[in-house]
């Protein structure tokens, strides 16, 4: 009696388990919040009840099974609820489908083994974890083909050896039930099925800590890049300094320009005149900065982009102040302003009206740093993030506002972002105290 308890709980758990691993596998993680693991213990609650109370009403039992998984999986994952409802029908079905197929095999292979009645429960529930087990490999292998880093990251080798644990847990089960009619009591016979359930339980504790493995990974090979393009951009604005300060030294040439226009203006020479002004025009236009604000990577990031907006038409308001005692680091300030030009600048390609209003001002109690800009409603809200409607191939698109909030984060600072159906704002305030300055 106490292992027919024992499995009814492990099957319950491991189900709602399983269900939760299958919907990830087509709609991607949930958020993770302390309150969205209740949810997964209200469905074993609710499961284990309906079980329970249902236990010879098979049909009925399975349908509200679905529709209480497919609720929890619509709170959990947020995701469209008939989606939701569809994957959870799909999931009782192989539950269904893998059960039958095991029993019927069972009965034919072992016709006299069913019949047992010492062991007839227990019987039933090593039936039940190697149909477990099965569906657990069927999950597995829907992550290779439908994941990215499963697929990609995982090896054929690596997937093989993966293999060896659940196929060894299901050989053993079988092993168990053939000899059954070796047992002489029910005491022997929980004690295998506790064995039986320890190894199906392993079989999951592998699978979180290959994910484990796989998330570390991916998050390793993400810092990677996002310090690998920071470094790069920084050299790029450290990199156009040099030039500003070249652009510097060359003010007094231009003084000389200036006098030979001057002095062909007196002489009347039209044409040489013509000529001349010609040949700087395009150099002039496209070489002068036009923003000081005493710190070599702002201006240098603010030219750059200023450059880029006047050839893509679009009108680049700025109110800045003496940046030169600004408490941020070089790297820092290429990922939050560059990032937020750049996001500000792809949303106004996409508008008639194209504007971005940028304020960066600092003074002795506070930094702080506004990019305004129009759009035509090019991103929308996901987990409570904002993601981008346009359709990028290859590598994931931009650093990601998630990336500024963790480096405003750094300094102790905070976010602010609102926007209406014309314009978006992302809005930065740091507090100057030196204690939130973190080398």
């Amino acid at each position: 009696m106490g292992g027919e308890y024992i499995y009814g709980i492990f099957s319950t758990v491991w189900y709602v388990i399983l269900c939760e691993i299958f919907t990830e596998t087509f709609v991607g993680k949930s958020v993770r919040k302390k309150w969205n693991y209740i949810w997964i213990v209200i469905w074993c609650i609710l499961n284990y009840g309906i079980t329970i109370i249902l236990k010879k009403q098979l049909f009925l039992k399975s349908l509200i099974v679905i529709l209480i998984g497919s609720i929890v999986l619509y709170l959990y994952f947020k995701q469209d609820y008939i989606k939701m409802l569809v994957l959870a029908c799909l999931y009782q079905g192989c539950n269904f489908v893998v059960d039958y197929t095991v029993l019927n095999l069972m009965i034919k292979i072992f016709p006299t083994l069913i019949q047992q009645t010492l062991s007839e429960t227990l019987i039933a529930s090593m039936l039940g974890l190697v149909s477990q087990v099965i569906i657990f490999c069927f999950v597995m292998a829907l992550r290779k083909f439908f994941l990215k880093e499963w697929g990609e990251v995982l090896s054929s080798k690596d997937w093989m050896y993966f293999s060896i644990f659940p196929f060894f847990t299901i050989i053993s089960i079988t092993l168990i039930v053939m000899n059954f009619e070796i047992i002489q009591n029910r005491k022997q016979g929980n004690v295998l099925l506790c064995i039986a359930l320890g190894l199906v339980v392993m079989n999951l504790l592998v699978f979180y800590l290959i994910r484990g493995i796989l998330e570390r990974e991916k998050q390793i090979q993400e810092d990677k890049l996002f310090k690998a393009r920071v470094e790069n951009e920084t050299k790029m604005y450290h990199s156009i300094s040099e030039n500003y300060d070249k652009q510097c030294k060359r003010e007094h040439e231009y003084k000389n320009q200036l006098s030979c226009i001057v002095a062909l203006t007196r002489e009347g020479k039209i044409q040489e005149l013509s000529r001349y002004i010609e040949k700087f025009d395009q150099e002039i236009n496209n070489k002068i900065n036009s923003i000081d604000t005493n710190n070599v990577i702002v201006n240098a990031i603010l030219n750059s982009k200023y450059q880029e907006t006047r050839r893509k038409n679009i009108l680049f308001i700025v109110k800045i102040n003496d940046l030169s005692e600004l408490h941020i680091e070089d790297e820092d300030i290429v990922v939050i302003l560059s990032n937020l030009l750049n996001n500000a600048i792809e949303a106004c390609e996409q508008c008639e009206k194209k504007y971005i209003k940028l304020k960066f001002i600092q003074n002795e109690k506070e930094t702080i740093i506004s990019v305004a800009n129009s759009h035509n409603n090019n991103f929308r809200m996901q987990d409570g993030k904002y993601q981008t409607s346009k359709v990028v191939v290859g590598e994931k698109h931009g650093i990601g506002i998630e990336n500024i909030k963790e480096t405003v984060e750094k300094y102790k600072g905070d976010c602010v972002i609102r926007h209406n159906d014309k314009e978006f704002c992302f809005s930065i305030l740091i507090k100057n105290e030196e204690s939130n300055y973190i080398k």
